[in-house]
């Protein structure tokens, strides 16, 4: 019987188990799966993580978010060094965009938590270094540590000083957690542990695991990667990361990152986004079938005019693209918090969670340590998990 298990070891849950080893006093374990080898085979959960490239940035506006992504890019350093694995690459960050609304509350974040951000706008040229953004437009300049971080690398790092400072560690998923006497036994292929409580860090797979309704959905998006050879690689070495709030007929939203060597050797700039007007995935049947299918390649040709269009000058050898997931959450913001007394949920990324995974699954692991919220900083209310059946509405933008 553990004191605590954490049932999904994505990036909140790989942070939650590390905090919870390190400075709880309690018997911890994880469970959760490995990267699959075959995707179109693989029958469990899948995980956007799998990747290595990600946006780090503490230019946020949302508050919360700004001060979450702060804290997390305070502690990359430890983390880097104390688990001997490095996944932060602080290059800078430039934001381009043109509503009004958002630039304002950007601009009330960089105030309130006094922001290195050079606030400009595009020239009539249009060119930001490498980048061709719109004339005119507003440009957010934040300069290192923002950057981008190998998120693969970071829960690594993670479980690498869990399981030093005595987590245990089973990878594999967890197909139910059920009450046994004074607490839960939680079981899954090849595993089966008991925890007189349990965090669950799933993201979009909370189906079936507990019998809550959490106002939550997932959306699929897809990601491009454009392959370059080594010397463009090396020519564009210290490019910043880009978001760029582009006007678009089918994407939102777009975010880059400069060219990071990925496990097939190859060197690949990243670029994800938000698609206009898609739908949920309502089952976890579906989410596989996304994760593991190839009606990703459709949004190809548009994907690549975009990303070839804001980076004009690049040499791209080829193009590839992947799916992934993004829960979304009614309060845009991750729930932290308590299901039952002994039950305890830390998730819903809402497509900016990767940078901030660190101080979510920290926040998250002090709570069930404490049993109440532990922040003085951070208002309990705004991550609260909200229940109910819950879709989307018209936006994909919040939080940018």
């Amino acid at each position: 019987m553990f004191d605590v298990a954490v049932v999904g070891l994505g990036l909140i849950g790989s942070a939650a188990l590390r905090e919870l080893a390190e400075v709880g006093g309690r018997s911890v374990v994880g469970i959760g799966p490995a990267e699959p080898a075959d995707r179109s085979s693989f029958a469990g959960p899948f995980a956007s993580h799998h990747d290595s490239g990600r946006i780090t940035r503490r230019l946020d506006a949302r508050h919360e978010w700004a001060v979450l992504a702060s804290r997390s890019i305070e502690h990359y350093p430890r983390l880097a060094a104390d688990s001997g694995v490095g996944f932060h690459h602080p290059t800078g960050l430039v934001f381009c965009r043109n509503d009004e609304a958002g630039i304002a509350n950007q601009r009330e974040v960089i105030r309130r938590l006094d922001l290195p951000v050079e606030v400009a706008t595009v020239d009539a040229g249009g060119r930001v270094g490498e980048y061709a953004f719109p004339p005119g437009w507003t440009l957010l300049s934040e300069p290192a540590p923002a950057g981008h971080i190998n998120p693969r690398e970071l829960v690594r790092a993670q479980l690498t000083l869990a399981e030093g400072a005595g987590a245990g560690i089973h990878r594999t998923h967890a197909t139910s957690v059920v009450a046994d006497g004074d607490g839960w036994r939680i079981t899954g292929p090849a595993v089966e542990v008991s925890a007189a409580s349990v965090l669950f860090c799933t993201g979009p797979y909370h189906q079936g695991l507990h019998e809550f309704t959490l106002s939550a959905s997932v959306r699929p998006e897809v990601v491009i990667r454009g392959e370059v050879d080594e010397a463009e690689a090396r020519r564009l070495d210290g490019l910043a990361s880009a978001i760029h709030l582009l006007d678009h007929p089918e994407l939102d939203d777009v975010y880059l990152n400069p060219p990071t060597r990925y496990p097939d050797g190859r060197w690949y700039v990243k670029m994800g986004g938000s698609h206009a007007g898609v739908g949920v995935l309502e089952t976890d049947e579906a989410k596989r079938a996304w994760m593991s299918g190839d009606d990703a390649e459709r949004l190809l040709p548009t994907l690549r005019d975009v990303l070839t269009t804001v980076l004009p000058d690049v040499a791209f050898r080829s193009f590839s693209v992947r799916p992934c997931l993004i829960s979304d959450t009614a309060s845009h913001l991750p729930y932290v918090g308590r299901l039952d007394d002994t039950r305890w949920i830390a998730g819903g990324g809402n497509g900016h969670a990767a940078k901030s995974s660190d101080a979510i699954g920290s926040l998250a692991a002090r709570m069930v340590l404490a049993g109440a919220w532990p922040d003085a900083e951070l208002d309990e209310e705004a991550f609260r998990p909200r229940f109910g059946a819950w879709r989307p509405g018209d936006g994909s933008r919040h939080g940018n």
